[in-house]
C-alpha cells in the first residue's frame, strides 16, 4: 500500500513542483518575462536537465526525512531559497550566485543588508518565501506518509546517481553526454544558456585544477630564463632602496566618460597629478565587488582569467606561501603591510596576506573610533592611519591598502552633507545613486591628495601607486542608458572594466614613465613596479614583463595590447605566452613549485614572522578644503 501510494508522488508531483520551482527560478533571474519562455523554446535540452536536477534534489530529500512530504517541502525549500540568493547577487553585483559562494556565506551575510536594500523586491520574495514554508508545513501535517525503507533505498541510489552525473567531472556526466556546454569563461552567458541549476552543478567544484601535460620541472627552468636587462640597480634613486604604496580606491571610478554635469570636480586633484605623472587605465578582472580578485592579481602577477570563473583564490587557491609583491620586497628587507578598514576575515584576508608575506595586517580592529562617512570607515581615518604606521616604521617600506567608504550600494540617503550635486539625462533614482557614488569619489580625491602631500614631504624615495579596483554595479544602469546601441558586448564590457590610475613618485627621476603602458591589467603591476624599484624579476613575474608588449590586457572575455587592440579570450587562449603563463600560475598555486626559488636572494635571516599588527593609537582627522566646480568626467 505504501509502495503503490509513493510511486505517484515520487514522479508526478516532483515534476510538477519542479517545473514550478525552475519557471519561478528563471523568472527572478532574468530582466523580461519573455526571456524565460524565449528560453525555455530556445533551449528544451536544458529545461529537461534543470528539471531533472530539481526532481533529484527532492528525492533525496524524501530519502533522508522518511516522510513524503517533508521531503519535498525541504527539497523545493532549498531550491527556491538558491534562486533568491541568486537574484539577489545578480541584481547587486550583476553575478550570479556560484557553488563556491557558500565557502565565504560569513562574508555575504556581513555585506547582506546592503545587497538587500539595493533589492527592494527582495523583502517581498523572502516573505513570500517564509509564507509558502508555513502553508507546505500545515499541507504537510495533514498528508505526510512515512516511506518504506525499501523506498527510501531506491529513491537514495536513483538521487545520488543522477546528481553524481552532474556535480562529479567525470567525463561522462550527464550534461557532457548530451553536448550541453559549460562556459566557464562567461559565467553570465553560462547561467542564461543553461538555467541556474544546470550551471550551478556543472561550477560545484573550482578546487578541480587539472595539471597541464607538459608541467615539469624542466619546462618551468626554461620558461623563467632570465635576461641582463632585468638585472640593473634602482633606477633614478642612486642606490637607495625605494618604498612602494599600492593604494587600491573602492569602486573609484571616472564612469567612462558618460556626460553628466557635477556641482564640484570629484576628479580634480587627480586630474591635475595626471599632468605631471604618469597615468594609465587598469583593466579589472571584476564589477561591482569582489575587490580581491583585484588585490590576488595586482599583488601576485597572477591571472584570474585563468581560473574558473566566480572562484576566489584568497578562499580557494591561497593555502600556501605564494610568491608576491610583498614576499619579495619582506625577502630583501622591506617591511611589509597590508591596510584595509573592515573585517580581516572578509575574503579571508588574515590568513591570505600570511601567505602573501605581509608583516602585518591592520584591519578595522586595529582602528580606535574611526570615523564613519556615509555606511563605512572614511577615507580620511584610513590615510591617518596610513600616515601614523609609516611614521612608525624604520627602513624601506611596502603598504598595500584597500579603501572601504565607497563600497555599494550607493543609497541616495547615504550622505547627509557636503553632497556632489548631479544633474543629467537619467532617471530621477540614477541621479541620486550617482551623488551619492560621485560624493565618495570626490572624498577619495581628496584623500590622495592628502597622502600625497604627506609621501612629497618624507625623505626616503617613494613611489605611489593609486587606482580604483572596479566599476560600481550602477555603472551598468548608466552605460544602458547613455548608450547608443552600437557598441559590441566586448566594447561594452571593456568600458565596464576599465578605472583610472595614477603612478607618483616623491623624487624626480624617480618613474620611467616610458615603461608604463598606458592600459594594462593587476596581473602586470608586480613586474612594471618592481621593474621601475630596481629589483631583479623573479620566477613567473619575468614571464608577465616578457608579454607585456603584446598582452597587456588579460582579461576572461577578452585580450588586448597597449594599442588597445582587443581579441575574444578565446581566439587567444592557446597562444604560447597563454599557455606558457598557464603552467607557471598552476606551478605557483598548485605545483611543485620549481618557478617559487630564489637562489639569488634567499630570505633574510632577520626577517619578522609574519603577525597581525595590533595598535591603538589616537587617529588625526583633517578637514579637507571644498572646492566648487563643474565637470562632465575626467579625460583619459
Amino acid at each position: 500500500m505504501k509502495t503503490k501510494s509513493i510511486v505517484p508522488i515520487a514522479i508526478r508531483w516532483p515534476l510538477l513542483i519542479a517545473f514550478s520551482c525552475v519557471l519561478l527560478t528563471e523568472i527572478l533571474a532574468r530582466p523580461h518575462l519573455q526571456d524565460v519562455g524565449l528560453w525555455m523554446i530556445e533551449q528544451p535540452l536544458q529545461l529537461v536537465l534543470n528539471l531533472l536536477a530539481v526532481v533529484l534534489v527532492i528525492c533525496l530529500s524524501v530519502a533522508i526525512t522518511g516522510r513524503r512530504w517533508n521531503g519535498i517541502i525541504a527539497g523545493t525549500g532549498l531550491m527556491l531559497f538558491m534562486a533568491l540568493i541568486n537574484a539577489v547577487k545578480l541584481t547587486a553585483l550583476q553575478t550570479p550566485f556560484f557553488a563556491w559562494d557558500l565557502m565565504y556565506a560569513r562574508q555575504m551575510l556581513a555585506l547582506g543588508e546592503a545587497l538587500m536594500s539595493g533589492f527592494t523586491f527582495g523583502w517581498i520574495l523572502l516573505a513570500l518565501l517564509i509564507l509558502l514554508c508555513i502553508g507546505a508545513w500545515w499541507l504537510q501535517r495533514k498528508r505526510n506518509d512515512r516511506v518504506s525503507m525499501k523506498m527510501r533505498a531506491t529513491l537514495m541510489a536513483m538521487a545520488l546517481g543522477g546528481l553524481g552525473l552532474f556535480f562529479t567531472d567525470l567525463r561522462t556526466r550527464l550534461p557532457g553526454m548530451w553536448r550541453v556546454e559549460n562556459i566557464a569563461w562567461e559565467q553570465p552567458v553560462n547561467y542564461r544558456t543553461n538555467g541556474f541549476f544546470l550551471a550551478f552543478s556543472m561550477n560545484v567544484s573550482p578546487m578541480l585544477i587539472h595539471q597541464p601535460e607538459a608541467y615539469g620541472e624542466a619546462l618551468v627552468n626554461r620558461l623563467l630564463a632570465h635576461n641582463e636587462e632585468l638585472r640593473q640597480g634602482p633606477i633614478g634613486n642612486r642606490g637607495k632602496p625605494v618604498s612602494l604604496v599600492i593604494l587600491m580606491s573602492e569602486s573609484f571610478s571616472d564612469l567612462f566618460g558618460i556626460p553628466f554635469q557635477t556641482s564640484e570636480n570629484p576628479w580634480e586633484n587627480l586630474q591635475r597629478l595626471s599632468a605631471h605623472h604618469p597615468s594609465f587605465t587598469l583593466i579589472s578582472p571584476t564589477v561591482a565587488g569582489n575587490t580581491s580578485l583585484v588585490e590576488f592579481e595586482a599583488l601576485t602577477g597572477l591571472s584570474h582569467a585563468l581560473l574558473p570563473s566566480g572562484s576566489v583564490p584568497y578562499d580557494h587557491y591561497l593555502q600556501r606561501q605564494v610568491p608576491s609583491i610583498a614576499s619579495i620586497l619582506r625577502d630583501r628587507g622591506w617591511s611589509t603591510l597590508a591596510v584595509h578598514p573592515y573585517e580581516p576575515w572578509f575574503w579571508n584576508r588574515t590568513e591570505a596576506y600570511r601567505n602573501l608575506g605581509f608583516d602585518r595586517f591592520v584591519s578595522i580592529d586595529d582602528f580606535e573610533n574611526p570615523v564613519k562617512r556615509g555606511l563605512f570607515v572614511s577615507d580620511d581615518s584610513m590615510v591617518d592611519k596610513m600616515i601614523e604606521l609609516i611614521e612608525a616604521i624604520k627602513g624601506p617600506y611596502f603598504m598595500h591598502a584597500i579603501s572601504m567608504q565607497n563600497h555599494g550600494p550607493h543609497d541616495h540617503q547615504r550622505y547627509l552633507d557636503d553632497i556632489v550635486g548631479v544633474e543629467g539625462n537619467f532617471p530621477p533614482h540614477l541621479l541620486e545613486s550617482l551623488s551619492a557614488f560621485l560624493t565618495g569619489v570626490r572624498d577619495a580625491d581628496r584623500q590622495l591628495a592628502r597622502f600625497l602631500k604627506y609621501l612629497e614631504s618624507r625623505p626616503e624615495p617613494v613611489i605611489c601607486v593609486f587606482f580604483g579596483d572596479h566599476q560600481p554595479a550602477l555603472g551598468w544602469e548608466l552605460l544602458a542608458h547613455s548608450s547608443d546601441g552600437s557598441m559590441s558586448e566586448t566594447e561594452r564590457d571593456y568600458l565596464m572594466a576599465t578605472v583610472p590610475g595614477l603612478v607618483w613618485a616623491n623624487k624626480p627621476n624617480l618613474l620611467d614613465s616610458l615603461d608604463i603602458p598606458k592600459r594594462f591589467s593587476p596581473s602586470h603591476l608586480p613586474g612594471l613596479l618592481l621593474h621601475q624599484m630596481g629589483i631583479e624579476l623573479p620566477g613567473h613575474f619575468f614571464h608577465m614583463w616578457q608579454g607585456l608588449k603584446d598582452y597587456s590586457v588579460l582579461h576572461r572575455r577578452f585580450v588586448g595590447s597597449p594599442a588597445g587592440n582587443l581579441k575574444s579570450f578565446k581566439q587567444v587562449s592557446s597562444a604560447p605566452w597563454i599557455k606558457d603563463l598557464e603552467i607557471l600560475q598552476y606551478d605557483v598555486l598548485f605545483g611543485k613549485g620549481y618557478s617559487t626559488h630564489d637562489s639569488a636572494h634567499p630570505p633574510q635571516p632577520g626577517n619578522k614572522p609574519v603577525v597581525s599588527l595590533v595598535t591603538h593609537s589616537p587617529l588625526k582627522i583633517t578637514d579637507s578644503s571644498l572646492v566648487k566646480m563643474a565637470s562632465p568626467g575626467i579625460s583619459r
